[in-house]
């Protein structure tokens, strides 16, 4: 719920501080956002996938000299983590795309 006020509120106060095409700026800076949280939810859905387990194992290995699991046991952890999980930002900036696409051609 946070990063849907913080990710409008951008565009809110982008369109509420301009001086004309407001509007505009609104759609602009709504698809600024959806873009940057697309990207970001494309990484976070490869690290739900598991791509980068191994990295991971390796730097918390040699983080944690007295934590010394064996990389099964830490991704079977892992798996029942992400099984839980929900890609918020993949999600919402496809939503904020559609959304800012709609607006933009409805009020063309």
């Amino acid at each position: 719920m946070t990063h849907v006020i913080i990710t409008l509120g951008y565009p809110a106060a982008r369109a509420f501080v301009a001086e004309r095409n407001k509007l505009q700026l609104f759609t602009d800076a709504m698809t600024i956002i959806a873009m940057v949280m697309i990207i970001g939810g494309i990484v976070y859905a490869l690290v739900l996938r598991g791509d980068f387990d191994i990295s991971a194992f390796v730097m918390r290995r040699g983080m944690k000299r007295d934590d010394m699991q064996n990389f099964q046991k830490y991704k079977d952890d892992r798996n029942k983590k992400r099984k839980a999980a929900f890609n918020y930002p993949l999600f919402l900036g496809i939503l904020y795309l559609i959304v800012s696409a709609v607006i933009a051609y409805g009020f063309l």
